[in-house]
């Protein structure tokens, strides 16, 4: 009897568990599950993609050609400005600026000495000895040596700075991302046709943002110093502050798609972010604070009406259609602005 009656019970416990599954009716419509429409804050949302770029990058690039004799830094190095990061062979350049100071030196004594004739002649035509077309070649003699002397101190001068391009040196604070050559290689000055070889890649990575593209429907939503969560594949999980910093003014259209470029300035945790890392800004465009909301699985379409199911429980449950006028949209969670009141119960479709 003991174990009848306990049976009993048990069938009676799942009896009363099943209730809230029962899929109710009223006229062949059936109930089945339910949501409350509730108050809450909710966000507008508009997603920035793209990738996690530094301050600053620099592509460092030699202001003379050569031989790359020897690199004083490799790929993952930090540099400080001004530090030596490669030498370019001098033997060529040296070679160069000893002959220029010979030439500069030699056109100094032509100059000496077309200023002592011109002094000698000026003196014999005061005295009436020398002619005056004399003194006027001279003249012209001494100021041809002036343009020489000018012109030989330009060259030193020149080959001197190239001699200096020789020694390379960071020209910002950062870390060296890459640096594709070896000690040997040829390269080529940044005025070549070619632009110049890389010799390495620099980049300030204690400063980064993220540079994504908004669709050109959603870009009047968002405005600079908007905040901005950014999420990377890199982190999962992990969110890292950004505001708004830039907007570009002019679209970029592909494939008949035009979208906008923004920029999402990281607030905090940059330095452990890489330069080229994928990510997404979730940059928040509006906030409305106790809001109603109601779940987008409640919401059904009668053309250009959106409707919900309020299900009324007076006596047996019925569903009564409301018509909707929606706000924000967050994911599965729909504002509703008009047509429900808070604690409505509202059917899931």
């Amino acid at each position: 009897m003991r174990r009848v009656l306990i049976l009993a019970g048990v069938l009676a416990a799942v009896a009363v568990a099943a209730v809230p599954a029962l899929r109710l009716r009223r006229g062949g419509d059936e109930v089945g599950p339910t949501a409350r429409v509730e108050r809450a804050d909710i966000e507008r949302i508009v997603v920035a993609s793209g990738t996690i770029e530094p301050e600053q990058l620099v592509d460092l690039r030699p202001k003379v050609s050569g031989i790359v004799e020897r690199f004083l830094v490799e790929a993952g190095d930090r540099v400080t400005s001004g530090q030596v990061v490669a030498e370019i062979d001098k033997e060529t350049l040296e070679a160069s600026v000893r002959e220029a100071r010979a030439i500069v030196r030699e056109a100094e004594v032509d100059r000496g000495q077309k200023q002592v004739d011109m002094r000698r002649t000026d003196d014999l035509y005061a005295r009436g000895v020398e002619s005056k077309e004399a003194l006027d070649r001279l003249h012209a003699a001494h100021e041809g040596a002036e343009a020489r002397v000018a012109r030989a101190h330009a060259t030193l001068e020149r080959l001197e700075q190239e001699l200096a391009y020789a020694t390379i040196t960071a020209p910002i604070d950062g870390v060296v991302l890459r640096r594709p050559l070896d000690p040997g290689a040829a390269v080529a000055s940044v005025a070549a046709v070619t632009g110049g070889t890389v010799l390495m890649t620099i980049a300030d990575t204690t400063r980064m943002h993220l540079l994504g593209t908004v669709d050109e429907n959603e870009i009047a939503q968002v405005r600079v110093g908007q905040t901005a969560r950014i999420r990377t594949e890199a982190y999962p999980g992990e969110v890292f502050a950004g505001r708004v910093r830039k907007i570009a003014s002019i679209g970029d259209r592909k494939e008949n798609v035009t979208s906008f470029e923004v920029e999402v300035e990281v607030l905090a945790g940059g330095e452990r972010l890489w330069p080229r890392m994928s990510g997404d800004a979730d940059i928040v465009a509006d906030v409305h604070r106790d809001a109603l909301i109601v779940p987008e699985a409640a919401l059904r379409y009668d053309g250009d009406a959106v409707l919900v199911d309020v299900v009324e429980r007076a006596s047996a449950p019925t569903l009564h259609a409301r018509a909707l006028r929606t706000g924000i949209q967050n994911g599965n969670r729909i504002e509703a602005v008009e047509g429900v009141a808070e604690g409505d119960e509202v059917a899931l479709h």
